[in-house]
């Protein structure tokens, strides 16, 4: 049987065992001393006034939307290219979600758009930035400036990502970050949570802790019930996990940077009708290295594509299914976007992850140009 290039693979140090087998060791799986120093570690690392470690980035944007006082009748705008936790966590609140449109050149939100859809029911915008990717933050707190709107960044694929010098999500308000096993840093189920903003502190502390104040009694031998809130803080087992991660972050990006760019490098060269690379380099913008992505022109060539790599053992795959084209989206949204759509139908990722060989990279690129050289003239 001939060797899959998988999609993704999670990465795993020689710390993992030991951090693991160490929480097993201590039968402490809450609340411990994993969870603490992962939390530490980060709000150093991204200069983060406060850092809270949640079960998932699904978690911090739930904890995001209480702290924002989201409710019934507020609107909150972002885009429909996302996963649907961007948008559950308005709708748990009994809020609206709504969608913008995306631009081409780096699949982040259009700030036109944007801007055509704020009324005085917005109470905030959630910026997604895609594949780790930056969005133009100075535009958007601009703009959540003169509406008087908070801003919360969704920033699931763009841990140590950068804009301007200053670590994405923590600009907006609050932001969120994913440490899934499909992420940079992997912590199987575990997330974070960037407050920006001093004054959510205190409140987020009550909502993480099930809305009790037990991590904040003082000199009280009580706690009580303060707010709403529910369990939304990381196992020890899982923050144990992330911490690994977090003390090979240099190598895991330094790989990741590598790989991102020798794909750059190689298809650029070969850029024809039928697809296009998004991302623009910036000297403003510094990408965590999230995805690599390449748009086609038409859904047909896209979905050949992917046949055609799977046919040489090679795992590619498109992305998100608009949320305003989804069925339960469609509730809250009748309105075309143009790019949201053309970006649909056409994207594809390749494989990137550390232990991806150089060999194996070059067989991808190898294929990757004999397809867009040849198309439509071979059988797969």
């Amino acid at each position: 049987m001939k060797k899959i290039i998988k999609f993704n693979k999670p990465y795993v140090s020689l710390h993992t065992k030991k951090n693991l087998l160490s929480v097993l060791s201590n039968r402490v799986f809450a609340d411990g001393i994993f969870q603490k120093k992962t939390e530490i570690l980060i709000q150093r690392l991204i200069k983060s006034h406060s850092i809270k470690l949640t079960q998932s980035c699904t978690s911090a944007l739930e904890v995001a939307m209480i702290l924002a006082n989201i409710g019934k009748g507020d609107e909150v705008i972002m885009p429909s290219y996302t996963f649907p936790s961007t948008a559950n966590c308005v709708i748990l609140r009994k809020a609206k979600p709504v969608f913008a449109d995306i631009n081409k050149f780096d699949l982040n939100l259009d700030v036109k758009s944007v801007e055509k859809k704020i009324n005085k029911r917005t109470k905030a915008i959630i910026v997604v930035h895609y594949g780790g990717v930056p969005c133009d933050m100075k535009v958007f707190m601009e703009i959540a400036k003169k509406y008087k709107l908070l801003v919360i960044e969704d920033a699931a694929h763009a841990f140590l990502s950068k804009f301007k010098k200053k670590f994405i999500g923590t600009i907006g308000d609050l932001g969120a970050f994913s440490f899934h096993e499909t992420k940079n840093i992997v912590g199987g189920q575990c997330g974070a949570l960037s407050i920006n903003n001093k004054r959510f502190i205190k409140r987020a502390n009550i909502i993480l802790d099930k809305g009790t104040n037990r991590f904040s009694m003082g000199k009280k031998n009580y706690y009580s019930w303060k707010d709403i809130g529910s369990e939304y803080r990381a196992p020890e087992l899982s923050s144990a996990l992330t911490y690994s991660q977090l003390m090979k972050i240099k190598i895991i990006q330094k790989k990741r940077g590598k790989l991102w760019n020798n794909y750059f490098n190689a298809l650029k060269e070969f850029k024809n009708e039928l697809y296009y690379i998004p991302f623009l380099k910036d000297k403003n913008k510094l990408s965590s290295y999230h995805t690599f992505t390449v748009i086609f022109k038409k859904k047909q060539i896209r979905d050949n594509f992917i046949k055609f790599m799977y046919s040489k053992n090679i795992q590619c795959y498109f992305h998100y299914f608009p949320l305003h084209k989804s069925t339960y989206g469609k509730k809250f949204c009748n309105y075309k976007l143009k790019y949201t759509d053309d970006v649909y139908n056409g994207l594809v990722r390749l494989p990137l992850y550390p232990d991806l060989s150089i060999t194996e990279q070059q067989k991808i690129i190898k294929k990757f140009i004999f397809f867009v050289k040849n198309y439509p003239f071979y059988k797969i």
